[in-house]
């Protein structure tokens, strides 16, 4: 905020400001603030030197410790409060989000929210729409209505504006695969493995069979021919089934480019959700996933693998954050009735709610920045990966324990070894080869 002191959240002391590793290309060191990484060739003892030398920002990064609170970005029009289909981990139920949103968006809801992010967005970077649900194409028409609007009042404004979708895909139409081509989309299809795991988990909600042939049928054009629109799958993984290389191959044999997956840590149903005993296997899938990518990656391919290419990616540049995502930062949520949440899980909950088409309530949105800065979690500011994992996502943080918080670990280990070896072989780290955004661990 222009002329506001910064507030801040110290780390505590005793945090740990390096974290040793080794990979087949020597001895190195993760310099933990601002994800700097080093070959060790001095005597023992220099990595701390380094690190107490290299762990504080320059000109061009913002202190860890620092809150801001910048204009809205992006948002997510929850447009839809219902689904077609009936997956028994859904974080919405449906849609409805046990009864926070019985009524889907309408267009004035919409149009108050388009107006008011395209008032305060900035125009060095671009503005993000995005729909979600329930499943956002039950309500399409508005979803056409909207995008036809916000290109408009951005092409008037001079900003950027850019869409995105997350959706089944079995309701997809002519018309709908149109607007995805034509405008800048990214189209994320929740699709969680072959036929008979996709007709399991993610049935119909209506008779007794799977979703698997719509998906096909229906998304089948898009994958052809995607115009403007940048696709990716997104495979949830329950504790019945950690099989992740099987997912990609499924998946990728489909046409789909990126395909990322994410454990189901927080579920309605409690024997979906991976519990202790099952990070260890879950670790081990996804290793064994990424080695796969790897081997392709050294023969000139693309990773497909979002999980692996995203921290690949995010190592190469130095990604650092006391926070996991942008909520409450510069995304928000917009529930069908026009309040703002600071996060597209959490419509109708109190704790996330920080406004409305109406305008931010500020000061609950610095108390939700200030509860949940990586620095704030007692848990988290011990750890060495704290400015990767950043806490993980705050709606599954009190899922968390020390089994789940090991996996991480392991996983940005194997990451880091990953990313040093691949220095060795130049040409396995072409951007192109890894230039997928926005996948979790």
């Amino acid at each position: 905020m222009s002329g506001a002191i910064p507030v801040t959240v110290p780390l505590p002391a005793g945090a740990p400001g390096i974290h040793r590793f080794q990979s087949r290309a020597g001895s190195h060191v993760l310099v933990v603030p601002f994800t700097r990484i080093y070959d060790l060739v001095g005597a023992a003892g220099e990595d701390t030197i380094i690190a107490a030398a290299l762990g504080d920002p320059v000109d061009n990064e913002v202190p860890l410790d620092r809150i801001d609170e910048p204009a809205p970005q992006s948002i997510s029009l929850n447009v839809s409060s219902s689904c077609n289909l009936s997956c028994g981990y859904c974080y919405a139920a449906q849609g409805g989000f046990g009864g926070a949103q019985p009524k889907p968006m309408g267009w004035e809801t919409a149009q108050a929210a388009i107006d008011r992010l395209l008032a305060g967005a900035t125009r060095a970077a671009p503005v993000t729409i995005g729909f979600l649900g329930g499943e956002p194409f039950a309500n399409r028409a508005l979803i056409h209505t909207a995008v036809a609007y916000a290109a408009a009042e951005g092409d008037r404004l001079k900003h950027d504006v850019r869409f995105s979708v997350t959706t089944n895909g079995t309701l997809l139409r002519a018309d709908d695969i149109e607007i995805l081509r034509r405008h800048p989309f990214a189209v994320t299809v929740s699709l969680d493995g072959d036929s008979a795991l996709q007709n399991e988990q993610r049935p119909r909600a209506r008779g007794t069979s799977g979703s698997w042939a719509d998906v096909v049928e229906h998304v089948g054009p898009l994958l052809a021919s995607p115009g403007s629109a940048k696709l990716a799958a997104r495979a949830t993984v329950t504790r019945r089934n950690i099989d992740i290389m099987g997912r990609v191959e499924a998946i990728a044999a489909l046409g789909f480019p990126e395909i990322g997956v994410a454990p189901l840590r927080v579920s309605a149903a409690p024997d979906l959700a991976l519990g202790d005993a099952d990070w260890n296997d879950y670790l081990g899938s996804l290793i064994a996933a990424s080695n796969v990518e790897l081997n392709r990656l050294r023969s000139g391919l693309p990773i497909r693998l979002t999980n692996f290419a995203v921290a690949l990616k995010q190592l190469h540049r130095g990604a650092s954050s006391p926070y996991p995502c942008g909520a409450g930062g510069g995304y928000f949520s917009v529930g069908a009735e026009g309040r703002w949440y600071a996060c597209h899980r959490a419509i109708g909950d109190e704790r996330f709610d920080l406004g409305s088409n109406a305008g931010l309530d500020h000061g609950r949105r610095r108390d939700f920045l200030l509860a949940r800065h990586v620095h704030a979690q007692t848990d988290c500011h011990t750890c060495w990966a704290r400015y990767l994992c950043s806490g993980a996502c705050h709606q599954e943080a009190a899922a968390r324990t020390p089994a789940s918080c090991d996996f991480i670990r392991g996983w940005l280990d194997f990451c880091l070894t990953s990313y040093c070896e691949l220095l060795t072989d130049p040409a396995s780290m072409s951007p192109a080869a890894y230039s997928t955004e926005g996948a979790q661990p």
